[in-house]
């Protein structure tokens, strides 16, 4: 996409669209970064503020996105029970039809058993995982 450089005050520089930065969830700042005659820009995450596990249900989806894509089934899983409805909710949202099907089901069962079951299941799922990288190399 070709944007016109504009003039911005005593300044030049480029008008992102709203679409854009919806895609990208871009907060008041950004972090950029000049290297090798390209400028890059990445969204601003203040390191003082380490967030809480309980923050997701506020998050946008593309953000929330993000995050799935970073961390495995298990931990979803695991993660999820006993967790808060609108954390659970804002996670299920994100997920593909089957792939929140299964989610459910596996924390609503494990939320029903006891700790050995958690352990039990998470382990298997861990191995069964890796097996599944394993075969797919």
């Amino acid at each position: 996409m070709r944007v016109p450089i504009v003039e911005i005050g005593n300044s030049r520089g480029i008008r992102i669209p709203q679409a854009i930065l919806k895609q990208v969830a871009f907060g008041d700042e950004v972090e950029m970064d000049v290297s090798e005659g390209r400028i890059t820009l990445k969204r601003f995450v203040d390191p003082s503020i380490a967030p809480e596990f309980a923050s997701i249900a506020s998050l946008d989806d593309p953000t929330i996105q993000l995050i799935l894509r970073k961390i495995s089934g298990t931990d979803l899983v695991t993660a999820l029970i006993g967790a808060d409805d609108s954390v659970k909710q804002a996670v299920y949202r994100n997920l593909s039809q089957r792939a929140r099907e299964y989610a459910q089901q596996k924390v609503e069962q494990l939320e029903n058993g006891d700790l050995r079951d958690l352990i039990v299941e998470r382990s298997r799922t861990t191995i069964s995982e890796a097996l599944m990288q394993v075969m797919t190399e």
